[in-house]
């Protein structure tokens, strides 16, 4: 039951300083997020007007700015404020976009110094949670991670995960997931963190360079007040591929359920017993 968010260009964003429509907004082709990529952004998923893991988005960001130094000069709060506007309360689900770049130079250079004054967007667009509990799960497929050894953070430069899963499109499986192997060690997808479970264990990669995702802290919160034991270990491919249940997490698709692996069935090929428990408990933070 999958489906894309919804496309609102007339809808309220923040831009530089000024509430204007999504559609007005004009980025100049000298923006070093334009051009370079150089900037950061971050995903926030609204309920009823409640952000779910706000002030964890919001920490994420500001550390990602501080790691590439972008100075942005805003609170947490002071982004909350502004973001509030474009969070209507009666939108039952919606994702804020928030993206800031290093901003405009008079003349496109790689080095440094910079001088410009970071660029900043907001919006929010409606979307529909794409999975329930009927969900039965997708198929993965092992790829080697290409991607820039900096996953930690939380860049707009997005290519390596763009050809990931433009491999899977290109191999006639473009609803699949890819799973993504360092050195015969499995350690996250390319939009999404990766759980396994095994004999009522639950293993997750560390953080020590991979994106720290708010989803993800969330679901190992779940699962330790549950008692289910959480080892922060990156699973081999074997490991993997033996394991009782598979899953992969983010804000938007939240606990995507991973039945099939190169053709083999996880388990019993369907959302496990653990999936399961999460999945309803984290239904529980959206009210």
């Amino acid at each position: 039951m999958a489906n894309d968010k919804t496309n609102n260009s007339d809808s309220a964003a923040y831009f530089n300083g000024q509430y204007i429509p999504l559609s007005q907004v004009s980025i100049s082709p000298l923006d070093r997020g334009f051009l370079f990529g150089d900037g950061i952004y971050e995903v926030v998923p609204v309920y009823n007007g409640k952000p779910l893991g706000g002030e964890q988005h919001w920490q994420r960001l500001l550390e990602g700015l501080e790691a590439v130094d972008i100075p942005l000069g805003y609170s947490v709060q002071e982004l909350k404020d502004i973001a509030q506007p474009l969070l209507p309360s009666n939108q039952p689900s919606q994702m804020l976009y928030v993206q800031i770049t290093r901003g405009v130079e008079a003349v496109r250079k790689h080095r440094f110094p910079v001088e410009a004054k970071p660029t900043v967007l907001m919006f929010s667009t409606p979307f529909t949670p794409p999975f329930d509990k009927t969900y039965q799960g997708c198929d993965a497929y092992f790829q080697e991670d290409l991607r820039w050894q900096r996953c930690s953070i939380k860049s707009i430069s997005l290519m390596g995960n763009v050809m990931s899963y433009l491999q899977l499109a290109q191999n006639g499986v473009p609803n699949s997931e890819a799973l993504l192997v360092r050195n015969t060690h499995v350690v996250e997808a390319p939009s999404s963190n990766l759980f396994i479970a095994k004999d009522d264990i639950i293993f997750t990669p560390p953080v020590d360079n991979i994106l720290a995702g708010v989803t993800r802290k969330l679901i190992i919160e779940i699962a330790e007040k549950q008692g289910i034991e959480v080892r922060l270990v990156s699973p081999t491919v074997t490991e993997v591929k033996q394991a009782d249940e598979v899953w992969v997490s983010n804000s938007y698709e939240e606990l995507k359920p991973i039945t099939y692996i190169e053709g083999e069935k996880v388990g019993e090929g369907k959302p496990g017993p653990i999936w399961q428990r999460l999945f309803s408990s984290y239904q529980r933070l959206k009210q």
